[in-house]
């Protein structure tokens, strides 16, 4: 334990470069030291805000006093699901990877040390967005119900060191797994990437429970807490602490606390055996001029910027989530049917005849929390010189990563809108009220990350994580668009079709702009970069 505490002071002093900032001279090294605090500063915000506006909206919108304790449990499954999710897809490499691993272990440190130091790293990330989560519902549940338990408080403080663990665990055991398997595989970040998107399919289906979405609107609280206890069942006993019972609340520490320990036992007993897995490596293939096809220059970014893409998962998992969650949210809806979605709408917003393009908005929206444009050109990393040297138009690169933002919302904006159109027997022509609507918000939101990523871009990162969860430009992109998004869902509520005239009308407005500045400007950019 004397040893494992000073690296995970170090780790510490990554998330909180305070000591940097106040004792190095050095303008670079400062730099990057703010960045990392930015960084850390805004991932914990945009928990808050994000937890903040679910939490208000649910509290205001029809939960009282006998299921209030249901906020922070859906912030805990919310937390957690992407907890498990982000693990699964790093924590092979974070735990094994060989270049940053192996100057560790030339240092007179125990293997149980270095690996237990780089699982703390995994848990504080967890920790942020947790607290962020939880004590922001806590302090909505304050504001709005006021007089709480006493058990209340205690219990939330608590599960928010705890909450991290669960899914630490198991992500960090089937991550460990993956990452093995497809160590040897030559396409393995493909297939990692396709295995965590599976994983959260099935998240996504569970959660959602399409034959009960819209079946007992009078009684949100029951449907809302059924659907939480199935998806994450230590929910149950989350809440169960936080009425007073305290055996509920010993069971859910304790199965964190093993979960946590399994974690830390497979990976200290198993060291060799995922050191030399995760770090196998595929058999090369040879090159052959033949293979090589000429093809135009925008052609050839746009290969390259997607073939990255594709070999990042979390760049994958981050950015694509929105289309999958659209894609779900389609066939829930088809599932349940158009009769009762109708109903629904016009007994709450009296737009129930509008549902089809009320979807078509919400599908073309949901796609676009945080598209792959926000980190693209931090993603270019210390090979950036190699576009500089290149005989490349600035602005040709900048339409590469336009495109290749734009690719996933427009395919699943065709998948979304053929199927909902179909599935409900709508007029054929939705199909292109989707897929048009899903395109412009889609480039208006690309044009709009890729501004605000060339402004924070960052080029100094050894892990893809630091641009994609941790970037202060992503974080800014997506408290950006969500603020966008509800006031496009509030144009729409009390102006009906003429509202998704005006949302579109405000994206051209904004994101036209400042395109043409990107045009204008592009040469000035790349070389100032």
């Amino acid at each position: 334990m004397k040893q494992v505490l000073p690296l995970i002071r170090l780790q510490l002093m990554e998330f909180f470069p305070f000591a940097a900032l106040k004792n190095t001279a050095d303008a670079a090294a400062k730099k990057r030291a703010k960045r990392r605090l930015t960084s850390t500063f805004v991932l914990f915000l945009a928990c808050v805000y994000m937890s903040g506006v679910y939490s208000m909206g649910m509290l205001r919108g029809g939960l009282d006093r006998t299921s209030y304790t249901l906020v922070p449990a859906l912030m805990l499954v919310m937390g957690s699901v992407l907890g498990a999710i982000t693990t699964l897809t790093k924590s092979g490499t974070a735990l094994f990877s060989a270049s940053s691993l192996d100057p560790l272990l030339s240092l007179p440190l125990s293997r149980r040390t270095v690996v237990l130091s780089r699982i703390f790293s995994l848990y504080f990330e967890e920790l942020l967005i947790q607290a962020g989560m939880l004590l922001t519902a806590g302090v909505c549940c304050q504001i709005v119900i006021g007089d709480l338990p006493a058990a209340f408080w205690p219990v939330l403080i608590i599960t928010v060191f705890l909450a991290p663990l669960l899914p630490l665990g198991v992500g960090g055991l089937a991550g460990l797994f993956v990452n093995m398997l497809t160590a040897r595989m030559k396409n393995k970040s493909l297939f990692t990437t396709v295995f965590s998107m599976g994983f959260l399919l099935l998240v996504m289906f569970f959660s959602f429970n399409a034959g009960t979405m819209f079946n007992d609107m009078a009684d949100i609280a029951g449907s809302l807490q059924t659907r939480i206890f199935s998806l994450y069942p230590p929910a149950r006993l989350f809440v169960e602490g936080l009425q007073g019972n305290l055996s509920a609340f010993l069971l859910f520490t304790g199965l964190s606390l093993a979960l946590l320990v399994l974690l830390c036992l497979a990976a200290v007993k198993g060291f060799a055996f995922f050191y030399g897995a995760i770090n196998a490596t595929a058999s090369s293939k040879a090159f052959r001029m033949s293979r090589q096809k000429r093809s135009g220059m925008l052609l050839t970014l746009c290969k390259k910027e997607l073939r990255q893409k594709l070999n990042t998962p979390i760049w994958i998992m981050n950015t694509d989530m929105g289309t999958v969650m659209a894609i779900v949210l389609t066939v829930a809806l088809i599932v349940v049917g158009k009769a009762p979605v109708v109903e629904v709408l016009e007994e709450v917003f009296g737009r129930g005849q509008q549902a089809g393009l009320l979807f078509g908005l919400v599908i073309a929206a949901a796609q676009c929390l945080s598209l792959s444009a926000s980190a693209a050109v931090s993603m270019e990393g210390k090979g950036l010189w190699l576009i500089k040297s290149l005989p490349i138009q600035a602005d040709t690169w900048l339409r590469s990563k336009l495109l290749v933002s734009m690719l996933p919302p427009a395919l699943g904006g065709l998948v979304c809108g053929v199927a909902l159109t179909v599935g409900w027997q709508l007029p054929f022509w939705n199909v292109f009220v989707i897929v048009g609507l899903s395109l412009l918000v889609a480039w208006a939101f690309s044009v709009v990350e890729l501004a605000i990523g060339l402004h924070f871009a960052r080029f100094d990162w050894e892990n893809p994580a630091e641009v994609v969860k941790q970037g202060g430009g992503v974080m800014l992109s997506m408290l950006v668009t969500l603020a966008f998004l509800g006031g496009g869902v509030a144009l729409f509520i009390f102006l009906g079709p003429m509202g998704a005239l005006v949302l579109c009308a405000l994206l051209l407005l904004v994101a036209l702009p400042i395109r043409l500045l990107l045009r204008k400007n592009a040469e000035k950019k790349l070389t100032n970069l």
